[in-house]
């Protein structure tokens, strides 16, 4: 199975609204491009992904780091979806 795009960013999204951060994403500042940074993870290969330190730097309010370690537990690190299942790079 191989990732699309599309779904990849919406899942973000949602969690995005979940964590209360969609006001701040608009405003496009720090936050936004954190998460916009976030939402391009798919466009990397596969082993480079796993490597996300530096955005988990980044996250410097409760909500971004609940953000970053919800990425970083069910897609990076995940049981059900590895990198390999949702990154596009080919």
């Amino acid at each position: 199975m191989k990732g699309c795009a599309f779904h990849w960013s919406q899942e973000v999204l949602r969690r995005v609204q979940h964590e209360g951060l969609a006001d701040v994403y608009r405003r496009r500042g720090g936050v936004s491009k954190l998460i916009r940074m976030l939402m391009t993870l798919r466009f990397l290969p596969a082993p480079h992904i796993r490597d996300f330190e530096t955005l988990e730097l980044m996250a410097t309010t409760d909500a971004t780091r609940r953000l970053v370690v919800y990425i970083r537990r069910q897609w990076v690190h995940g049981r059900s979806f590895q990198p390999r299942d949702w990154s596009v790079f080919r």
